[in-house]
């Protein structure tokens, strides 16, 4: 699927799908209950810059914009990226902590028993955009009971385009908060058991088998805010984004404050691998049960109950210090590695250690329409930086302190504007901003990357131009005598742009704002012919919902 936009086509780099990887006021409150006037300092924060053991389920709205102002002004911005990194712990322990179906927290985060995670009150986004394109059960209820009705009715429909929906026998007094639903099997766009060997356009987009050749699954939660957004502007469906944008609407999700608590748009995006008996550690997972569509022998779907672990979310949240989202990334722990001598029966899920030569992030290969069960070899492009280390490790003792198994999960990184007013760099406008701020807002760290969700886009050294098709298809210009061969940190401190410099070689990786930016809305459709017309860079307010999920309704 190519998806144009005016004088850019969007390449591999643009094509990762929503967060997750990702505004009007009013946001509507979440299923938390919300004090009045919040705290001058979040308890998260007690200990700054390090982790405070005393854990809550609190969720402000956004950072503590007094302190990264003070911060900001004494310069000292490793201490900014450090606030953004214990916001973006936060987020993820509010996130997936104990609720019960009335919004009420669990007095401590281990105990299970009281509710599954929080984020369990929220829609999944197959609920939303639905595969005949029809108005959500959630738009048809109360903003107050869209934070807290779950629908099951939804479990009646596909979960994904081509798929049949779950069985009865399956679906009947399932608890949709309890139980996962699973069909798709790539983090880009909506490949499933349905359509793994038709001819259509993947290259871009294709599953990730883990070391017991299972596939991994993916799913997306959306929070009331963005719901009651989506639901009041009709963007659930192409109908209603083709009126939405005639009639002169721009996408403007809600804003997060930190004096509102749960304030704001959140988008997350899961990763599931199906854990085996004798094979996997259950204890050093956050485990659910589940229903999956899998691809069978033949490759046709075929429906089975299994246990699943979490092994990759991503947290997309709109904030007021924010507008192009904080990206908040994490992993379970024994992705890539684990510790051999104090763990000898224990595996890495994603690397055979045995296969130094294995070629890494390689994408399936199918034999006559079929994926054969070939585990992937995931590689990290961008290490885990010193300072993320070192705070997981503090995070993880406090968990490990209260039993909890959360301790066996790790911040890959957090991704902010550092200016939010900085516009967008053109792709030939020269080096270095042409690839560190494609999106706008100048963000940091320049790449982010999840291995379960964005395996396929590590690259590493490749000509600049090669992250985006040119426009017109053209191929990378021919290089010129003012192009550097190589781009190194000598050249970085330059300050100004080397032009055009797209012929140099550069390392590039994935960026969430990078990508999310590029996701557009549909401006026409005919249903005829199933062809249309979609939005440019920066049009679906970092959403890629609205133009990989939505659907005609006829």
């Amino acid at each position: 699927m190519k998806i144009s936009k005016p004088g850019r086509k969007i390449g591999w780099r643009a094509l990762t799908a929503a967060l997750v990887c990702l505004a009007g006021g009013g946001g509507l409150f979440a299923a938390q209950a919300i004090d009045a006037a919040a705290p001058a300092k979040p308890a998260y924060l007690a200990a700054f810059p390090n982790f405070a053991p005393r854990l809550t389920p609190q969720m402000p709205g956004d950072v503590d914009i007094a302190l990264k102002t003070q911060l900001e002004k004494a310069q000292k911005f490793s201490e900014v990226q450090r606030e953004f990194d214990l916001y973006s712990w936060q987020m993820f322990l509010a996130l997936n902590w104990p609720t019960n179906s009335q919004g009420q927290a669990a007095p401590k985060l281990t105990d299970t028993r009281f509710g599954p995670p929080h984020w369990t009150l929220w829609h999944n986004s197959s609920a939303i955009f639905q595969t005949d394109g029809a108005q959500p059960a959630a738009c048809g209820v109360t903003p107050k009971a869209r934070t807290l009705v779950l629908f099951r009715g939804d479990l009646a429909k596909p979960v994904s385009k081509g798929l049949a929906p779950f069985s009865t026998q399956a679906v009947a007094n399932a608890d949709p908060r309890s139980t996962r639903f699973l069909g798709v099997l790539s983090a880009v766009g909506e490949l499933n058991a349905a359509n793994l060997g038709d001819d259509i356009d993947q290259a871009f987009s294709g599953p990730m088998l883990d070391q017991n050749g299972e596939f991994v699954y993916y799913e997306i939660m959306i929070d009331p805010n963005e719901v009651g957004y989506l639901c009041d502007n009709s963007l659930y469906n192409i109908n209603g984004q083709v009126a939405f944008t005639k009639a002169g609407g721009k996408v403007a999700m809600p804003i997060g404050t930190p004096d509102q608590d749960w304030s704001g748009s959140f988008e997350l995006k899961f990763a599931w691998r199906i854990l085996k008996p004798g094979k996997d550690d259950f204890s050093r997972f956050h485990t659910s049960p589940a229903v999956v569509m899998d691809p069978g022998p033949d490759g046709k779907p075929l429906e089975r109950k299994v246990t699943v672990g979490l092994v990759g979310m991503h947290i997309g949240h709109k904030t007021k210090t924010s507008p192009q989202w904080i990206w908040s990334t994490f992993e379970q722990v024994d992705n890539l590695d684990v510790d051999a001598v104090a763990h000898p029966k224990l595996s890495p899920s994603f690397v055979d250690p045995n296969c130094p030569m294995c070629a890494v992030n390689q994408l399936p290969q199918k034999v006559k329409g079929v994926y054969p069960r070939i585990p992937t070899q995931a590689w990290r492009g961008v290490p885990i930086r010193g300072d993320k280390v070192a705070l997981n490790r503090q995070a993880q003792a406090a968990l490990k302190a209260q039993g909890s198994v959360w301790q066996y999960y790790q911040l890959i990184d957090t991704q902010w504007p550092t200016d939010p007013t900085a516009p967008p760099a053109p792709w030939n406008g020269g080096l270095p901003n042409a690839i560190g701020n494609k999106p706008g807002g100048n963000p940091t760290p320049v790449f982010l990357t999840n291995i379960t969700m964005e395996t396929y886009f590590q690259k590493g050294n490749q000509v600049a131009c090669n992250g985006e098709e040119l426009p017109g298809g053209q191929d990378c210009p021919a290089s010129g005598p003012a192009q550097p061969p190589v781009w190194n940190s000598a050249l970085n401190s330059l300050g100004k742009p080397v032009t055009p410099g797209i012929n140099t070689l550069t390392f590039q990786t994935e960026s969430c704002m990078g990508c999310h930016s590029s996701a557009g809305v549909w401006t026409a459709y005919d249903p005829k012919s199933g062809k249309g017309k979609q939005s440019g860079q920066l049009t679906a307010d970092f959403s890629w919902l609205l133009s990989q999920k939505a659907s005609y309704e006829k």
